[in-house]
């Protein structure tokens, strides 16, 4: 009986009901910050004798104080700490506290961190022969960081970190002629994260890429199956192209390291010329293979007759007497007018490639082309017997042609430059002398020729003759006949205005002649008499 009684008054210590409260409420979210917490209690209320512990199921960044699966019977409390979020989300933990009862989950989330990211410095360059380097990661945040495809940029450990650290690196040296480009790309927090570069530049060398040969002279008649080599670095690409028509690729324009490009240079129908094959490295620096080909041989140059540029006469020439040269290949096949001299002042000595030379004196130049040169014969040759003519073309050099020289040789210039028929005259009213408008007997008439030879004041070569006095005056006796009949002279000289060696003379038409629309006009230069043919109208 005794033991029942002991049994049944010790029944309700065996059957003791704990109760459990919880502080914070297991309800609510405990939420931490990304920089993580320290410490943060949780406390248990309970009868003494029952019991509890508690663990989390993310060991990784959740502890304890003190330690997980410590147990504690009745009141207590323990606290947890967080460590700082690195990765690019928020996160969540559980933390269990496990009773008589039962288990209790705390749920716990910790925000994302700000994974901002910055490296000092951005960008960096490298020499030519390569070089090491290093610049540093600034975030909150876990990274890592890898060559962007860059196989001549090398990271040395560590390549990832937590928070701010250092990025090492080393640069392979460049055997291309092209300087380069790479980067480092960085990444903070995850995947997903802020991504940053930095850039590195290298600079390449022009010797480490070389043509051989690198220049070449070709003859006008052209060239086949030709080659050059290209010496560089392996793996440095390059491409070739012409930059004219006649240098000719005539293999593969690109490759990679050593290699050869084939060329075929066309026959030249012209003047010497220069081209290039440009090799160009893989970021656009450029080589040059330069090849010149000769010119075509020209045609000789022939010089064929000297004539008077008013009569078209062949014959002896004057100092200052306008003559046209005639021959073949003298000058460029579509004719060319005059030119002036820098100074205003004088016609050129040299026009579309051509000289004429009187006794090695250049003369100025009115026309040239390939089969007519019309010039000036110069004041120097007077005095000589003869004078020695030679045109010079681009590189050809004519026959000499040696002519007769005479103190005068006139020649009236005629309207169709045939050296017959109107004459270029002007009436007393400066109007052209023409049908319909005929010079009045006793009227003066300005007649255009040339010939006259030397005049005082001394003409400028190839000079403009001035429009005020003195005129230069023709030096030899001048007489005009028109219809046969001796006309007064009132003026001899070079015509104001005018290139020097176009001479005017000014005469009366006399009263006795018969009027007419051809009447025959002779000029008389000393012991030389102008073309016959040549009329003016009377009326």
């Amino acid at each position: 009986m005794k033991w029942f009684l002991v049994l049944a008054v010790a029944a309700p210590l065996c059957a003791q009901t704990c109760t459990y409260s919880f502080s914070p409420d297991p309800a609510q979210v405990i939420n931490v910050a990304a920089a993580g917490t320290v410490l943060a209690p949780i406390g248990v209320t309970a009868p003494d004798g029952c019991q509890w512990h508690y663990y989390s199921d993310s060991s990784s960044w959740i502890s304890f104080t003190p330690a997980a699966f410590t147990t504690f019977s009745g009141n207590g409390t323990f606290s947890f700490s967080a460590s700082a979020n690195v990765q690019l989300s928020q996160r969540q933990a559980k933390i269990f506290v496990v009773t008589n009862n039962g288990s209790v989950t705390f749920n716990i989330n910790q925000a994302a961190p700000v994974c901002d990211l910055t490296l000092a410095p951005v960008s960096a360059s490298a020499a030519v022969g390569g070089g090491s380097g290093t610049f540093q990661v600034q975030t909150a945040c876990v990274w890592s960081a890898s060559s962007s495809g860059a196989s001549w940029i090398t990271l040395t450990a560590p390549t990832s970190g937590t928070g701010n650290g250092p990025v090492s690196y080393t640069v392979a040296a460049n055997v291309c002629s092209d300087g380069r480009s790479g980067a480092i790309a960085v990444q903070s927090g995850s995947n997903t994260g802020p991504l940053a570069q930095f850039k590195i530049s290298q600079d390449g060398s022009p010797d480490n890429l070389t043509l051989a040969p690198s220049t070449l002279s070709v003859p006008d008649t052209g060239a086949d199956n030709g080659r050059f080599n290209i010496v560089t670095g392996n793996g440095c690409g390059w491409t070739a192209y012409s930059d004219v028509s006649w240098l000719q690729i005539a293999g593969a324009s690109a490759g990679t390291g050593n290699g050869g490009v084939a060329y075929r240079v066309l026959a030249n129908t012209g003047p010497l010329r220069t081209g290039n094959i440009h090799i160009l490295g893989s970021q656009g620096g450029t080589h040059l293979f330069a090849v010149t080909q000769q010119a075509k041989p020209a045609p000789p140059v022939v010089l064929l007759a000297i004539v008077n540029g008013g009569s078209g006469a062949v014959g002896p020439v004057s100092p200052g007497e306008i003559v046209s040269l005639w021959g073949t290949n003298m000058g460029p096949a579509i004719g060319l007018r005059y030119q002036v001299s820098a100074d205003g002042l004088s016609l050129t000595q040299t026009l579309g490639g051509v000289q004429v030379l009187f006794d090695g004196k250049p003369a100025p130049l009115l026309w040239v082309s390939a089969q007519q040169i019309n010039t000036i014969v110069p004041y120097s040759v007077a005095g000589n017997a003869s004078t020695k003519v030679v045109v010079q073309y681009q590189s050809g050099v004519s026959n000499v042609l040696e002519a007769p020289l005479q103190d005068a040789t006139p020649g009236i210039f005629t309207l169709d430059g045939s050296g017959h028929g109107a004459g270029a005259i002007r009436n007393e009213d400066s109007t052209l002398n023409a049908p319909g408008n005929g010079a009045a007997r006793g009227s003066a008439v300005m007649i255009y020729c040339t010939g006259g030879g030397v005049t005082s004041p001394a003409s400028v070569e190839g000079g403009m003759t001035p429009g005020v006095e003195p005129f230069p005056v023709i030096q030899q006796p001048v007489s005009v006949s028109i219809g046969g009949i001796d006309a007064q002279v009132l003026y001899r000289g070079s015509a104001p205005l005018a290139i020097g060696g176009l001479n005017q003379i000014n005469a009366v038409v006399p009263s006795g002649v018969m009027p007419g629309p051809a009447v025959p006009i002779v000029v008389h230069m000393g012991n030389w008499q102008s073309q016959s043919g040549v009329t003016l109208v009377v009326k």
